[in-house]
């Protein structure tokens, strides 16, 4: 890929954010034992793990890089970092990069925020972590410990030039208005402005952004099963340009509905779970930045000749709405029973909910005086 291949090696070959690569140039320089970890923040794309990649390899550290998102939990936590913090001695070329800590916050992280928290206290190695997230509020207990520096998106004009370089290095060629067409979709995004340059450059000769542009459901599902070509599927893919959950949906739809043999469906509903997977952590976690791997999790799906073509499954309107308003009923009735048990929604209606339903349905049983309350609410509900 373009983004790794033209990662810079160095702080000079960087682009953008100036002041603030001299302002983690300086903190890195003069980092001793007691120093307060770095705290990098701003949008995917603009160097926060380059730049830390960049200087452990010029200060002569080992860099142990690790994903908050991934080790949410206090315990996955303090197993990773504890040896490293604890053994000084042996960490004396060590530093430690924690990338988006910002997918720890809030009351699902099991305690894995307050202990990286109290972790950050005692550090004497070199720390450096990154965030996507700006949110004061949000990000407050580590900016108070941290030295907080701000990374903002690369102006379109340095973009611009940086592409014109890539494309140069890459001998090849794209007009004026696809060059500027491709800078505004990135939004200051270097890696994505690179992925989506690479991306039209294709077997299938696509040289202009306009034979690019966001292709419909239907339109993108049979052109991917169409392709001539893995990287012409990839460039379908890439234009495809909808909500994640719609072009999940489309490609399972169309699957089902497709003569396939057992083996060739169990494999594509394989690869529609994993990306189901992908998405609903992306939307427990709130992390979008892993977004970008879903297309890369799909482009498996193509096979040259699959007689795979969209096709739209639809479950008659009245079972939609009944699954729809039933599901929503369910899930306010587990809420509402957990809170009145001092349980969680989930242990609820697996312990309780399914009890009190039977109670109700059941003429034959009376429930206890004081339960009668209770029952009446949910009945209610």
């Amino acid at each position: 890929m373009w983004s790794e291949k033209y990662r810079p090696k160095t702080i000079s070959s960087m682009v953008g954010n100036e002041q603030g690569r001299s302002d983690v140039q300086r903190w890195f320089s003069t980092w001793k034992s007691g120093t307060k970890p770095l705290l990098l923040t701003g949008p995917p794309g603009i160097g926060k793990t380059t730049i830390s990649r960049i200087l452990s390899v010029q200060y002569g550290y080992d860099m142990v890089e690790l994903n908050a998102s991934d080790a949410r939990s206090k315990s996955r936590l303090t197993s990773i970092l504890n040896p490293i913090i604890d053994n000084q001695g042996l960490a004396d070329r060590t530093m430690i990069f924690l990338d988006e800590v910002d997918g720890i916050h809030g009351s699902s992280d099991y305690g894995g925020g307050q202990a990286l928290l109290n972790m950050l206290g005692k550090v004497t190695i070199p720390t450096i972590l990154a965030a996507n997230s700006e949110d004061v509020g949000k990000m407050r207990g580590f900016i108070k410990v941290s030295k907080h520096i701000r990374l903002h998106p690369i102006p379109p004009r340095i973009l611009r030039v940086y592409l014109n370089h890539v494309l140069k290095e890459e001998g090849v060629t794209m007009g004026p208005g696809t060059k500027i067409r491709i800078v505004s979709e990135s939004k200051g995004d270097v890696r994505s402005m690179l992925n989506l340059a690479q991306s039209l450059i294709s077997d299938a000769d696509i040289q202009t952004y306009e034979s690019f542009q966001e292709s419909s459901v239907e339109e993108g599902v049979d052109a991917f099963f169409k392709a001539k070509s893995i990287r012409e599927a990839a460039s379908v893919l890439n234009s495809m340009r909808m909500n994640p959950r719609e072009k999940i949906n489309a490609f399972y739809s169309s699957i089902v509905k497709s003569p396939l043999d057992s083996k060739n469906l169990s494999y594509m509903l394989n690869i529609i779970s994993k990306a189901d997977m992908l998405y609903n952590r992306i939307v427990s976690t709130q992390n979008w930045r892993l977004l970008r791997y879903l297309n890369a999790i799909l482009l498996p799906l193509y096979q040259e000749g699959t007689p795979v073509r969209y096709a739209q499954y639809n479950l008659p309107f009245p079972i939609l709405n009944k699954i729809r308003f039933e599901g929503r009923a369910r899930r306010d009735l587990n809420q509402y029973v957990g809170k009145q048990l001092h349980m969680s929604g989930s242990a609820a209606a697996t312990l309780a909910v399914p009890f009190i339903i039977q109670l109700i349905k059941d003429e034959r049983m009376q429930p206890p005086e004081k339960h009668t309350e209770i029952i009446s609410k949910v009945m209610a509900r």
